[in-house]
């Protein structure tokens, strides 16, 4: 379970999450990193939490594994994964595979929270 501190004074109306399984290549634990914002994620928020995964793994090479969300899609994304490839490879899941992408048993357990919609 994941539990998060939100500040609700915010006045957030939706949350999205987009989250990262990192697995060490040879075995060395597994971490979870995720990012949660106000609505829903663009090519420009998901450039942003890109950038705090990069940080969360302190210059370590990953390989991003991710849906066929239009945002993942975008030329601007295109170009933005391009000039990260020293650090970052994305590989693109087939159409519809929910069953290969580990994140994916993050989703049914949030449609059980009760989030706050005042």
């Amino acid at each position: 379970m994941l539990r998060h501190p939100f500040n609700w004074k915010l006045n957030w109306k939706r949350a999205s999450m987009a989250a990262a399984l990192c697995i060490r290549p040879g075995g060395g634990g597994t971490r979870l990193a995720f990012h949660i914002q106000p609505g829903n994620y663009d090519t420009d928020t998901l450039i942003v939490a890109l950038g705090e995964l990069r940080r969360f793994l302190a210059g370590e090479k990953a390989t991003l594994i991710w849906d066929g969300l239009p945002a993942h899609r975008s030329r601007k994304m295109h170009t933005w994964l391009n000039d990260q490839r020293s650090w970052l490879v994305a590989e693109r899941l087939p159409a519809y595979a929910p069953q290969l992408n580990p994140v994916e048993g993050l989703c049914p357990a949030s449609r059980a929270w009760s989030w706050p919609t005042w």
